[in-house]
């Protein structure tokens, strides 16, 4: 039959492995994997040394010992919860103002598209009655594009 020390040890040691992998994969950022391995040492910990849990079971008032340990366990569990809802409701938030951000920026550059065409064929913008002078003659549309090298002559 195999002791629980061994079995809590294995236990242990396979969070330590799981964990490492995940972030050696990028699965799992270091920050998160932080609180694994501390649950992989309690697990290891606990298991080798059971007299601890014994001792914090009769110091809290449980009557069992291993009762303490769910409890301990569930209120990890519950603490990482609350954080993860709470780390998700920030992100919720910034991809909103990003979202916005976004939306400006897409509309900033569409209007700068705009201009250019505008800006690259300045007789697109017109209308015909600003080409046509008072006396119906047709007014000469002025070249503003002047060579780079100074040279008006072609």
């Amino acid at each position: 039959m195999i002791s629980y020390k061994i079995t809590t040890s294995i236990l242990g040691i396979a969070i330590f492995l799981i964990i490492f992998s995940l972030v050696r994969r990028g699965k799992l950022q270091e920050k998160y994997a932080l609180t694994w391995f501390a649950i992989g040492i309690a697990v290891v910990v606990l298991g080798v040394f059971p007299v601890i849990l014994d001792k914090i079971a009769k110091v809290t008032g449980v009557s069992y010992a291993p009762a303490l340990l769910f409890v301990i366990a569930v209120g990890v569990l519950l603490i990482q919860n609350l954080y993860l809802f709470i780390f998700a409701s920030q992100n919720e938030v910034r991809i909103k103002e990003l979202l916005q951000e976004v939306a400006v920026l897409n509309k900033l550059v569409d209007e700068l598209q705009e201009e250019r065409k505008d800006h690259l064929n300045p007789s697109h913008g017109k209308n015909l009655k600003d080409s046509i002078g008072a006396d119906g003659e047709n007014k000469p549309v002025a070249d503003n594009h002047k060579p780079a090298d100074g040279n008006s002559s072609l």
